[in-house]
């Protein structure tokens, strides 16, 4: 008796949990809608109201690729179950995300990271293992420390990380990343760049404005490719010695004289 019983309770229980798929009624239209949209949808947005439906209105939809954020404080741990997300994007808001969820590393497919102007202050550990991070933009947070372990994001061809006026310090180790094209340091407090620059091979473009650099390394410049430093806003006090080598390499020099 007790066998049938059990066997009645497995073959109910997938019949039970599809009436269980929801907790509750949607909160508004919105999650009305999404539980009426194809789950085959690429693109969702998460607004302030997220928190507020249930989270299976948004997991339903396996192939989700790019995340957009709209006046929300918080990025839900959650998405870490979308295996195909290739970007996350937050839209200029009023309202600030404070963190990164710590298992953003689970995103193995994550290329852009997009999200400027928030109060980010740290950088999850697990961030450094997307490997095929393209391009990540903290323009504007409140970042101070960048991790050493930055020299596995070897796909990344820009870190934008400009008014980020707490970070005082880029590691040794972001000399080993040989894709990147663009090194945006403007707006920071830091105050010494690397000397292994020189040996990045695709580096073309390095901003320093409005820095508390100095000083910059005359064997920097010898960078295979670099094209531009940006030096406004800043008193070099081997202005003159950058100058010349600039103009016999041609790499472009803006500096306010």
């Amino acid at each position: 008796m007790m066998n049938n019983k059990f066997l009645l309770l497995v073959l109910l229980f997938p019949l039970l949990y599809s009436c269980q798929k929801y907790n509750k009624a949607p909160f508004d239209e919105i999650e009305k809608k999404l539980r009426n949209t194809s789950n085959e949808t690429t693109d969702i947005i998460l607004d302030e109201n997220w928190q507020k439906r249930d989270s299976l209105s948004y997991l339903r939809f396996k192939n989700v690729r790019n995340i957009y954020f709209k006046e929300t404080d918080s990025i839900p741990n959650w998405i870490v179950n979308f295996k195909s997300l290739k970007s996350i994007e937050s839209f200029p808001n009023k309202k600030k995300i404070n963190y990164i969820p710590k298992h953003i590393g689970k995103l193995k497919q994550l290329t852009h990271i997009e999200l400027p102007k928030n109060n980010i202050s740290k950088i999850p550990h697990s961030l450094y293992l997307l490997k095929n991070l393209q391009r990540l933009n903290l323009i504007d947070n409140k970042i101070t420390e960048i991790d050493s372990s930055i020299d596995k994001l070897q796909e990344i061809t820009i870190i934008l990380l400009s008014d980020n006026i707490r970070l005082n310090f880029i590691p040794e180790n972001i000399c080993n990343l040989q894709n990147l094209k663009s090194l945006p340091l403007d707006g920071t407090s830091i105050s010494y760049l690397p000397q292994c620059i020189k040996n990045m091979q695709n580096l073309e473009r390095i901003n320093i404005s409005n820095s508390k650099i100095k000083n910059i390394n005359k064997d920097i410049l010898e960078a295979k490719n670099l094209k531009t430093i940006n030096a406004k806003g800043i008193k070099l006090d081997n202005y003159k010695e950058v100058k010349e080598i600039c103009e016999k390499r041609n790499i472009a020099f803006y500096y306010d004289e």
